[in-house]
């Protein structure tokens, strides 16, 4: 060990020199479709919105209650504003920005979208009649309408806000399908004439929960 010559050493080849001599070959680029402008993001939205409420329109051109032109005004007034007001309240819960930007809390989205059915019942309770007729069969009817109605709305809700939810998905996303639902509700107003008050609640405010059940179903086509 003593006569061993470190020089010695230098006689072992480099097994990498033959790839030093040349630059590795570049990696391959994956093609990415570039990002929507904010401005093509608001179009879509508002393109959204007008197709929700184009289809509540046509719903309307088809089928009116047929007391409409001799309703009470505080009536009518009563069920296309409480339900819409509840409307407003979760679509702002799903698009409010919070205070990072990357949209409400949990615990302040459950609150808003709880806030938003509390609306429709509690207003319904105030501003709606007792039942005074059969219930069931044309309440289960109503059901099935309210649930058509809305279901443009939170198809296309779903599909402006695709991959814009960074926290919260599934709760923001309910909040979008409890938004079509109260938006459903406010058009039975001038769908249907039975304005008792568990006719109402169950025939036309089902679908605030049905609709945010399926939207929060829906939760990871709106995950960024």
């Amino acid at each position: 060990m003593d006569d061993l010559d470190p020089r010695l050493l230098e006689r072992i080849p480099d097994p990498f020199s033959e790839g030093a001599a040349t630059a590795p070959p570049p990696l391959a680029k994956r093609p990415m479709a570039p990002s929507a402008s904010r401005a093509h993001v608001r179009e879509i939205r508002i393109g959204a919105i007008v197709a929700a409420l184009l289809s509540q329109a046509v719903m309307i051109l088809i089928e009116r209650r047929a007391d409409l032109a001799t309703s009470s005004a505080l009536t009518l007034v009563l069920g296309l504003g409480v339900p819409l007001v509840a409307a407003a309240l979760a679509l702002a819960a799903a698009v409010r920005p919070g205070g990072l930007g990357l949209g409400e809390s949990t615990g302040r989205l459950m609150v808003l979208v709880g806030a938003s059915v509390a609306v429709f019942a509690v207003g319904t309770l105030f501003a709606a009649p007792h039942d005074s007729e059969a219930f069931w069969g044309h309440t289960l009817r109503c059901m099935g309408v309210t649930a058509a109605l809305a279901a443009v709305p939170l198809a296309v809700g779903v599909g402006s806000f695709r991959h814009a939810f960074v926290t919260a998905t599934r709760w923001r996303s309910a909040a979008l399908g409890v938004a079509a639902g109260a938006l459903a509700a406010a058009t039975m107003t001038i769908v249907c004439s039975t304005d008792g008050v568990l006719h109402v609640l169950v025939g036309h405010g089902a679908m605030m929960l049905v609709g945010g059940a399926i939207g929060a179903a829906l939760g990871g086509a709106t995950r960024a």
